[in-house]
């Protein structure tokens, strides 16, 4: 087995979250271990975007990273279906088993 590491930086979270929000409401307030990301998500359901987006500012980098972790774990198949497609496109066959997405 081939371990690979990536380190994933400056992440544009304003834009992210247009597409994250949903998820983040919905389907990720139960899995919370944080007690701060789940109140900051309780309290935003019903909100507008920009109004989330505001609020998104004024997170600790910390917090922020947390919630880009919780969206990725959530794409975590289809992120391994990318990597997988995409290796076998460049002529590089090989089955991506799983990833870890943490904060650092």
């Amino acid at each position: 087995m081939i371990e690979i590491k990536i380190a994933v930086d400056e992440v544009n979270y304003e834009e992210a979250l247009e597409t994250l929000y949903p998820i983040l409401a919905d389907r990720l307030t139960e899995k919370m271990r944080n007690p701060l990301l789940a109140g900051i998500l309780s309290k935003t359901k019903g909100l507008s975007l920009s109004a989330v987006k505001a609020a998104l500012k004024t997170l600790p980098q910390e917090t922020k990273d947390e919630l880009a972790v919780l969206c990725l774990n959530h794409y975590k198949e289809k992120i391994v279906q990318v990597l997988t497609d995409t290796l076998t496109e460049q002529g590089i066959s090989l089955k991506v088993q799983e990833i870890e997405v943490e904060c650092r």
